[in-house]
């Protein structure tokens, strides 16, 4: 698998978070501080997941509907700032590249204050729970995908 194109994820500042259309409020938990007294870096993967299982759900439940499943095939995550207890912080997921059998997903957490601790992407595949293995998506699950690739919050306007 090929690491995700720079001019897709340059399209959209990952960085600000009104390119989110979709966002979740976050709780940070105690069992999230490390020896280093900081959330340790598998929380902010913990806080991506619930962002982008939440925009899948609410924002592409169409591919379900069609008989398409999906699995991450692909993370990467650029720490930005620490983050300590306790606190709430915002996760945000938008679609922002389509391709044949797969999409990508940005990605960010911003803290109470509006600083980007953590972005980064996920590459989310379509497949065939039957033999396991990927799968094209027809031609109107991907036109559906790239309106909201497209969209300025990567939400249905």
């Amino acid at each position: 698998m090929n690491a995700v194109p720079q001019p897709a994820a340059a399209a959209f500042d990952l960085s600000d978070i009104s390119v989110f259309g979709h966002v979740t409020r976050e709780t940070l938990r105690f069992n999230d501080v490390d020896a280093n007294g900081h959330i340790n870096n598998v929380a902010y993967l913990v806080l991506f997941e619930n962002a982008r299982v939440t925009y899948i759900t609410q924002h592409v439940r169409f591919m379900r509907a069609r008989g398409l499943s999906t699995v991450v095939a692909h993370l990467d995550i650029d720490f930005r700032r620490q983050m300590y207890f306790p606190g709430t912080v915002r996760a945000g997921a938008r679609l922002i590249e389509v391709r044949r059998s797969s999409f990508v997903l940005g990605q960010a957490i911003f803290d109470d204050e509006g600083h980007c601790v953590a972005n980064g992407h996920a590459i989310v595949v379509a497949y065939d729970p039957a033999s396991g293995r990927g799968q094209p998506m027809p031609d109107d699950v991907r036109a559906e995908l790239a309106r909201l690739a497209a969209s300025p919050t990567g939400v249905a306007t």
